[in-house]
Order: C-alpha cells, then sequence, then structure tokens
C-alpha cells in the first residue's frame, strides 16, 4: 500500500482497519461503512486523517431499510437473523448505488454472515477493485454457516482469485485478475 490509496472497510466496526494504515504511516483514502448506530459513533470518534469518510449503512444486495440483529458485545451484529431478537433499524444500500469511479485498492468485507449478499450489490463496483479480504468465518444465521462456499464461487466467476488464506481465521484475500 502506498499513500493515497483506497480502501473500502465494509463491517468497519471502531475502525481498527484504518487505525493500522495510520500507525503504519500510509495516508489511504478510507471510506468506511458500519451500520450499527453506537458502534458508528465509536468509528467516527477514532477518525485519523481529515479525508476520512464514514457512512452508517449496512451495505446489501438492494437499497433499502432492514433489521440489523444487535450483538455489540462480540461486534457481530448481522442482517441475518442469528437467535438474538434485539434489533435496530438500518439503512441499507448497493456498494454499486455510490457510483464509485476511482480505482480502489482494497475491499474489506466482514459482514457477520452477509457477505453474498454485499457482494451481489458490488458486482460493477468489483471491477475498479484491485482486492478483496473476506471474513467467511461461521457467522451465518441460526446455524452458525461458513459463506466460504458462496463467496470463493461469486469472486472467482467475477474474474478474483485467491491469493492467501488465513491460518488463524478463516479470511481470504482475492486479486482481481484482470488488473
Amino acid at each position: 500500500f502506498k499513500d493515497g490509496d483506497s480502501v473500502l472497510d465494509c463491517g468497519a466496526n471502531v475502525g481498527e482497519l484504518n487505525i493500522a494504515f495510520y500507525k503504519k504511516g500510509i495516508k489511504i483514502n478510507y471510506i468506511g461503512f458500519e451500520p450499527e448506530k453506537t458502534t458508528y459513533n465509536s468509528l467516527v470518534k477514532n477518525r485519523v486523517n481529515l479525508n476520512d469518510e464514514f457512512v452508517n449503512v449496512a451495505l446489501s444486495d438492494k437499497n433499502g431499510e432492514s433489521k440489523l440483529f444487535l450483538d455489540s458485545q462480540g461486534g457481530d451484529s448481522s442482517i441475518i437473523f442469528f437467535g438474538n431478537k434485539n434489533f435496530e433499524r438500518v439503512k441499507t444500500i448497493t456498494l454499486d448505488s455510490l457510483g464509485i469511479e476511482k480505482p480502489i485498492k482494497l475491499f474489506k468485507l466482514e459482514a457477520e454472515g452477509y457477505e453474498p449478499e454485499v457482494l451481489a450489490g458490488s458486482k460493477k463496483t468489483l471491477k475498479k477493485i484491485h482486492y478483496v479480504s473476506v471474513d467467511f468465518g461461521a457467522e451465518r444465521g441460526l446455524n452458525s454457516e461458513s459463506t466460504i462456499v458462496d463467496v470463493n464461487k461469486f469472486l472467482t466467476n467475477n474474474k478474483f482469485e485467491l491469493i492467501s488464506f488465513s491460518k488463524y481465521r478463516m479470511v481470504g484475500l482475492y486479486r482481481n485478475k484482470l488488473m
């Protein structure tokens, strides 16, 4: 990474990724998406650069509104019902609806089991993205299913290749073969 690279952070939480770039001395163009209101407020407080952008929405496969089932303590709030009936209503948007024109160096995707839907709403934007880092751990729904098969199929069908896989967590790094 170098100064000026653009990074999209889906499921930004309190901004750990942005802070990591800051601590490494890399001035990125950061856009953090965080749907949970309380966590979003913490994200904004953790601003490290004046040009940081924060969006209080859930990325999705459709624009509208949805329930966000809450797990603030574990950082595992999700659009997919996982057993906790506490929720807040959140705005949903597709990444494509933002009309991003500039190249994106990294799209970090952490949607607590909702990764396939986020990708479905990002198909046009993916053409401008160099790398996708995705957490496809066992976080989808009541059965705590992994999204690895659906995510891998979607990304490979859209000209991405898996280039690295964490030995510590269910996280993969994909590279756009067209860039």
